[in-house]
């Protein structure tokens, strides 16, 4: 009798398509804690290239400060490379750098922001928050 080595192969993994479908992440997210200074106020997640871009807005007065619009990387959860439930974002805004880093679950973002000034005088820090879909939005 003669055997042969098995290979551990297998069938090759399905390919991801370019773009994963980020539609669970779209949209404009409202912050539950209004009064908080932890993490933005807003953020308006939206389509960019094959991708996503992310517009946050801040504490400021009297209108929320307006961090402007960045490119963001999706992620796909272990076994579903066709669908984004994740992203980051950073912000560099010169002597500070933040980094948003949010997720989709059961309807809301949970993200978090880590912020590192540079130069010294302040101390980083690191915050999560909770986000709900502006009303009138899908």
């Amino acid at each position: 009798m003669t055997t042969r080595p098995t290979s551990h192969d297998g069938p090759a993994a399905p390919r991801p398509p370019a773009a994963p479908d980020v539609s669970v992440l779209l949209g404009d997210w409202v912050n539950t804690e209004q009064g908080s200074p932890q993490g933005p106020l807003r953020l308006s997640v939206t389509r960019h290239d094959q991708g996503l871009a992310v517009r946050a807005f801040g504490t400021g007065g009297p209108q929320p400060r307006d961090w402007g619009q960045v490119s963001a990387v999706a992620y796909t959860a272990p076994g579903t490379p066709s669908a984004a439930w994740s992203f980051s974002a950073t912000y560099d805004f010169g002597s500070l750098r933040t980094v948003v880093c949010a997720y989709h679950k059961t309807g809301i973002l949970v993200a978090t922001t880590s912020s590192v000034f540079s130069g010294g005088g302040r101390a980083d820090h690191w915050a999560r928050s909770f986000y709900h879909r502006a009303e009138g939005r899908a």
